[in-house]
């Protein structure tokens, strides 16, 4: 007998999850199909990790002493030695400054480390506030962890195709029961990096209201022009970073990731952690002090962060480009990650119906922006499964076009 919470889970998938069925029924059965499905969906990283990586790993498997540790368990928060390094690879990598041991602890994940804030944080019947759009998880495990007993109330980011947050719409969300907002940056699936002075205005409304602003900074190594002065700065009092070393490291296999929150709250934080995960994964931790203690290896890092942030932006530009020659679709430019959002609305509002045909008809797998927090009339189109196969984004795009054409 399930439990109702797994049964919910079960009858509400996200269309991501039919999405990866579908592709895994193409490499099965690609005799069924017209033609092989372009693959323009999943939001990871498929160029390979940096060589230091690679070279840092191979230090830890072929010294013995190093070998048996990364064998044992590690604290609940993670070595001691990345805890302290941390702060050095925020300050070298990113240029920030304020980031001290005492606010780190190392996580299996930023997806589990997202889940255990709101073990945290949130009590039945507390109140989270999400921005639409916004990634699609979150709200899954809001009500995983909370037993669908949690409000999730919508703060709507994006006006006449652009992307405007209003601090006074978000005052008119906030009560007494307002425990998180949710800020993702850059976005997923928008690609948007909110400035500053709107982040200040978020925390000071935080420091009014008596809640906690988490930032989830996962696509902050792809920021496709300079670094923005959030990212430098140090953490206001009452916000929660959520820092993902997979999509930084092209290295998502590895589970590995790590929050920057106050202080007062780590012993809450590390006691949830302790009965739901024990640990970190030793071996890559052991690797990621090898990399961070060698200040040469932190140069070569940042010098492929750089690069990369150049091959995103590239192939993002071209992708906005190209969707601008379609009739009728309003491209929102993304400033960082991996994503292009566009509202397609002027032709349907059905952004599922859309999503599908594009499958049934072209071949070509996007994401619908209903997934995304509700955002009706959109469509996510992401190029990180193709930033080293461009040919085929372009010929992702050439369908695409010819589907709006054929519908318009």
């Amino acid at each position: 007998m399930l439990s109702d919470i797994a049964k919910y889970m079960i009858e509400h998938p996200s269309s991501i999850r039919e999405i990866m069925e579908l592709v895994a029924e193409f490499e099965k059965h690609p005799e069924k199909f017209p033609r092989p499905l372009i693959y323009l969906a999943g939001g990871w990283p498929q160029d390979p990790p940096p060589e230091i990586l690679r070279e840092k790993f191979l230090d830890v498997l072929n010294d013995d002493a190093l070998w048996r540790k990364a064998a044992r368990y590690s604290p609940t928060i993670g070595f001691p030695d990345l805890i302290e390094l941390i702060p050095v690879y925020e300050r070298e990598v990113f240029g920030r400054v304020g980031v001290v041991p005492d606010m780190v602890i190392v996580g299996l994940g930023s997806t589990e480390q997202t889940a255990a804030l709101f073990k945290m944080l949130l009590n039945p019947g507390d109140e989270i506030i999400m921005t639409t759009p916004g990634y699609l998880n979150y709200k899954r495990q809001i009500d995983l962890e909370i037993d669908l007993k949690a409000r999730v109330k919508y703060w709507n980011i994006i006006r006449d195709g652009s992307f405007s947050p209003s601090i006074e719409e978000l005052k008119d969300l906030v009560t007494s029961r307002t425990k998180i907002v949710l800020i993702g940056t850059p976005g997923n699936p928008d690609g948007q990096i909110w400035d500053d002075d709107i982040l200040k205005g978020v925390h000071d409304l935080a420091v009014d209201n008596n809640f906690f602003v988490v930032l989830d900074v996962a696509y902050r190594a792809f920021v496709f022009g300079d670094m923005p002065r959030a990212f430098q700065r140090p953490p206001f009092e009452r916000e929660i970073w959520i820092c993902s070393f997979s999509k930084e490291f092209r290295a998502p296999g590895w589970r590995i990731s790590y929050v920057i929150l106050p202080p007062d709250l780590s012993r809450a934080f590390n006691t949830i952690e302790q009965a739901r995960v024990l640990a970190p994964v030793s071996p890559v931790q052991m690797t990621l002090i090898r990399l961070m203690s060698d200040r040469d290896a932190l140069r070569k890092l940042r010098q492929f962060y750089d690069d990369g942030r150049r091959k995103y932006s590239n192939i993002a530009r071209e992708t906005v480009s190209v969707l601008r020659e379609i009739e009728n679709i309003t491209v929102l430019e993304p400033a960082g990650g991996f994503y292009v959002f566009f509202n397609i609305s002027k032709i349907s509002q059905d952004d599922k119906k859309i999503w599908r045909e594009l499958i049934d008809k072209k071949q070509l797998a996007l994401a619908p922006g209903s997934d995304f927090n509700n955002a009706k009339g959109w469509l996510r189109l992401s190029f990180a499964p193709v930033v080293e196969t461009p040919e085929k984004l372009r010929e992702g795009l050439k369908r695409l076009k010819e589907y709006f054409m054929e519908v318009s």
